[in-house]
């Protein structure tokens, strides 16, 4: 058995990637929220927005089943498509080197930045029927 001992160019070769991967990880990760937060923010509100409706739509049903609250529970569940929307761009984020916590900070920073006081934010998370 021989030992192959490879040359100091590789080691600090090695050693300069690995220390530039630390470096850089952070950055691509801001360059990515900081990209991507405005479409994130976009598909948020219309997910959000859509299942509200979609939520209303189908208490009225169990409530008043007719042929125009049976429509617009229809019509509502085509909004859900924006749901799919932001359930792709929240994998490409990932994809991209976002872990979920960070995916799901910016979610919260979409809701914030739309949100002028508190009540702004709570009216943006609660559903009301």
């Amino acid at each position: 058995m021989r030992l192959v001992f490879l040359p100091v160019s590789f080691w600090s070769g090695l050693s300069l990637g690995i220390l530039l991967s630390l470096l850089l990880s952070p950055s691509w990760k801001y360059g990515v929220e900081y990209f991507g937060q405005a479409e994130f923010s976009n598909l948020t509100f219309k997910c959000d927005n859509a299942m509200r409706v979609h939520f209303v739509a189908k208490n009225k049903v169990a409530e008043q089943p007719n042929e125009l609250s049976v429509q617009e529970l229809k019509a509502s569940e085509i909004g859900l498509l924006d749901c799919q929307e932001y359930d792709l761009y929240r994998k490409k984020l990932i994809r991209w080197g976002l872990s979920e916590n960070e995916v799901s900070e910016m979610a919260l920073r979409a809701t914030e930045a739309k949100g002028k006081d508190l009540r702004e934010v709570i009216k943006t998370h609660e559903i009301r029927y």
